[in-house]
């Protein structure tokens, strides 16, 4: 591939347009490897991409020829020395290519050819539904005949292809806790030190993107950044560059350079950027070298200062392969084109995914090999896999660069390799014989059917005649045609022809289960996690409000929220959702924001934004200052600029319309703010806290709620009333009904009555209103008076959340909103309403239900 890579870079040819992607380099070198069995190619009038492929086929060879031997040069240096091979036997030889067919005239007038004509004959067909229930049912099949005193290593399980059966029969053999030889599924390129190196390589070295080097670090195999020798976890880092620092890629790492020594994620930040800073240059030495020995030279190095010493047996052996794939990359000076990024990917790449290893001893153990394997084994079981029209034959298309007058081989001699190799495994069991395939495809709806080299086998197994329409209805009844229905019934009900015995562990408790009727199964197996399952899953299906979905009447006496003071805000989060209040306010889960993900400013931020501007422009007024259009557009560039340098994932041309938009809301609200100024109104707080001092507090019937909060601004008026304000950045419409007589919107806001009890702590006459400071809330000022009628009904209110809380109740309740909920959306909103829905009618919840509706 590497010559051919080097032909292409120096004289492109035909292939110019796609010279420089790899796929064309791979199907060149793997036609180059066809070609190179012949010693001559060669074919008259050919098309001018074979044409060209021949050109680039002999320039390419030329540079390997002196270095390494090619197929037709093994096939003649073998021809030669037939005479001294001695006698020999050719049995059941299946030749692929013209070259092949031709050195076998060469072995059959030096010895004796067995080559019988085999038969697809099995004596037993089983088709499922899919093929994991296919290997499923090999799997008990294998258990029958060990149990029948077959010896494992008698037993040969031959599939048609490796995906998806190789991994299966893996994770199925493993379940069944049976030994067998394999091929392994998992190789080197699939293992952490493989997956490592080869991340790294394709990081955009330049960028070092965040997300991408990351992933890399959490997968365990790379050294993370460290203080004093002690590695920082993967938290502290997501935590560092999501929510203290946000960072992408690029420059945004310098951000990290200008955390301040006294804040408390310094250390980490110093350490991370030196990290980034050491990895990218030797990404760059490794991938920008002008030869493949410095490439080799600085693929060790980059082992050497950034993936871990392993601590098993086959880590270690791992990396010493990787080892000496990166040191064999220097012979490619000569032979291939300068080193490039892509170039070193891709040739790191074809040596690591060139280790394939067996699993298991051979001999020790039940076989598993590809169908081609069978041919000349001898076995008592014989069991291929797969035997379904699509993967048996395995339909090869029509090779451009390799047309049939080139090679000699035609799709039809194709075609007939596969017939016999299939004969020739099925054919390797002397007792019993038997050919299984799939009726579906794990991947979709699609309907498979039994091979073409089936039909035959299964119409002299039936007595009758079968076709490839009918062939279902036309074999039911047929002792020797097995029909598993489905994973439901295969795993429950034993079919002796396949075996008694379940396939492993997981359906034997299925079989255990399934004796017993639904209402009577919890206890039935001796698992607890299981039982707590069928607990989960009855109480959430018959509506009963359990601990299983928000009841936490038994742990209440955990529940502290009412011991400190709390926020208005939160309480009306657990009106809206109580579930939702005890994952984010008991549980105080938070989804971390990912600063790729964040293209521009969301509704939240700007908020925060506008609330920050806002603050800082009357706390100055309040000192003293100007009232000054100039100096809060000041104050707003200031605060948008901090903003931008913390989000590096927002776009320019988004962000310059987001901030030419929260610039003319200002204007327009300095506009009203200077009015309400004319009007007699003047600031005298912004951004007041309340806690513990002073104390808020809300005497009920039986307890008192002391709250705490952030109120954005109180106001004095000329004549000594004080108004409490806090800002809105949306719409009016969902506090529209706020008035004196409905002061909490019939239990769903308690912020305005809240922040009017703190303003009453400064005097009698207050005022409290939600000011939407926007263009989309026009500016208008919702509110009412903070009366003794305002404050009684809030403490009537408060009665039912009180009682809830306190009593542990925490139904699954969603906002029904269009809005993210990160939290609510990892367990999934569906599965809440459902759950919601079935507990409306529990008599606990009735106070919750009768208030805020179901």
């Amino acid at each position: 591939e590497a010559a051919v890579q080097r032909v292409l870079a120096e004289e492109p040819g035909a292939f110019k347009q796609v010279a420089d992607e790899p796929i064309t380099a791979q199907a060149l070198a793997g036609a180059a490897r066809e070609l190179s069995a012949i010693e001559h190619p060669a074919m008259d009038s050919p098309t001018p991409l074979v044409a060209d492929l021949l050109r680039v086929y002999r320039r390419a060879i030329g540079r390997l020829a002196g270095r390494y031997y090619l197929q037709h040069e093994a096939y003649t240096a073998a021809a030669q020395h037939l005479s001294d091979a001695g006698n020999l036997i050719l049995y059941r030889l299946n030749p692929t290519s013209a070259a092949e067919r031709s050195f076998l005239a060469l072995l059959q007038k030096h010895g004796e050819d067995i080559s019988d004509e085999s038969v697809v004959a099995p004596t037993q067909v089983i088709h499922t539904s899919d093929a994991d229930d296919e290997v499923r049912s090999v799997v008990r099949l294998v258990r029958k005949h060990l149990a029948n005193g077959t010896p494992g290593h008698r037993i040969g399980v031959l599939y048609a292809a490796a995906d998806p059966y190789l991994p299966l029969l893996h994770e199925h053999l493993s379940a069944g806790r049976i030994a067998y030889a394999a091929p392994e599924h998992h190789t080197l390129v699939d293992r952490p030190s493989a997956r490592a190196l080869l991340g790294i390589l394709d990081l955009d070295h330049e960028k070092m993107p965040r997300r991408d080097l990351f992933t890399l670090l959490a997968e365990g195999a790379l050294m993370r950044p460290a203080i004093e020798d002690d590695e920082i976890s993967q938290r502290q880092l997501e935590l560092l560059t999501r929510r203290d620092e946000p960072v992408v890629g690029g420059l945004d790492w310098q951000s990290l350079t200008r955390v301040g020594a006294h804040e408390k994620h310094h250390d980490r930040a110093v350490a991370l950027y030196d990290f980034v800073q050491r990895l990218r240059p030797r990404l760059e030495a490794t991938v920008g070298a002008p030869d493949w020995a410095t490439v080799a030279h600085e693929l060790n190095a980059l082992l050497d200062h950034h993936v871990r010493t392993p601590n098993s047996d086959t880590a270690r052996t791992d990396l010493s392969l990787i080892r000496e794939d990166c040191t064999d990359l220097a012979l490619m000076d000569g032979i291939a084109p300068e080193p490039t990024a892509t170039r070193v990917l891709e040739a790191v790449s074809v040596r690591l995914e060139a280790h394939r290893d067996i699993h298991g001893t051979s001999g020790a153990g039940v076989t598993v090999a590809p169908i081609a394997a069978g041919a000349g084994r001898d076995f008592d079981v014989s069991i291929v896999v797969g035997a379904a029209e699509g993967m048996v034959p395995t339909p090869r298309p029509d090779n451009p660069l390799l047309p049939p007058e080139l090679v000699g081989t035609t799709a039809r001699d194709h075609i007939r390799a596969q017939h016999v190799a299939l004969a020739s495994a099925v054919s390797s069991g002397t007792v019993e014989r038997i050919i299984t395939f799939p009726r579906g495809d794990l991947r979709g709806g699609g309907e498979k059917v039994p091979s073409r080299w089936l039909i035959p086998a299964l119409t002299e197994l039936a007595g009758r005649d079968v076709n490839v329409v009918n062939w279902q209805r036309q074999t039911e009844g047929v002792p020797s045609i097995v029909a598993v229905e489905s994973f439901d019934v295969g795993a429950q009900h034993a079919d002796d022809r396949i075996g008694a015995s379940a396939a492993s562990d997981t359906e034997w408790r299925l079989r255990e289960l399934a004796a017993v009727p639904a209402n009577h199964r919890r206890g039935t197996l001796d698992d607890p996690i299981i039982d707590l399952g069928m607990h989960m899953r009855s109480d959430r299906l018959n509506g009963r409000f359990t601990r299983f979905n928000g009841n936490l009447a038994g742990v209440r006496d955990r529940i502290t929220t009412f011991d400190q003071p709390v926020s208005p805000t939160g309480l009306e989060t657990w009106v809206a959702s109580p579930y939702q209040y005890f994952l984010e306010h008991i549980l105080q889960l938070k989804a971390l924001d990912d600063p790729d993900e964040i293209a521009q400013i969301d509704a939240i931020t700007r908020g925060t934004l506008i609330h920050t501007i806002l603050e800082r422009y009357v706390l100055d007024t309040i000192d003293g200052a100007q009232r000054d259009f100039t100096r809060l557009n000041l104050i707003a560039q200031d605060v948008l600029d901090e903003a931008k340098a913390d989000s590096p994932g927002w776009l320019e041309q988004l962000w310059a319309k987001d901030r030419g938009s929260i610039v003319r809301d200002l204007a327009d609200w300095y506009q009203h703010d200077y009015t309400d100024h004319v009007h007699g109104w003047r600031p005298t707080d912004a951004e007041c806290s309340f806690d513990t001092e002073p104390e808020v507090s809300l005497a009920l019937a039986d307890s008192t709620i002391r709250f705490r909060g952030q109120v954005d601004r109180i106001d004095t008026h000329t004549d000594g009333r004080i108004r409490v304000t806090d800002y809105k950045t949306g719409k009016v419409d969902k506090y529209r009904d706020l008035a004196e007589d409905t002061p909490t919107n019939s239990g769903l806001r308690f912020q305005l009555p809240v922040y009017g009890l703190f303003a009453r702590t400064r005097g009698k006459d207050v005022e409290a209103r939600y000011w939407f400071v926007t263009r989309k809330g026009q500016f208008k000022s919702i509110g009412y008076p903070v009366t003794d009628n305002v404050i009684a009904t809030l403490a009537a209110d408060m009665e039912l959340v009180h009682r809830c809380i306190v009593a542990g109740q925490f139904p699954p309740k969603i906002v029904e909103t269009t809005w993210d909920l990160p939290v609510i959306d990892l367990l999934g909103r569906a599965g809440l309403r459902r759950a919601w829905a079935n507990l409306e009618n529990v008599d606990d919840l009735a106070g919750y239900v009768k208030k805020y509706g179901g």
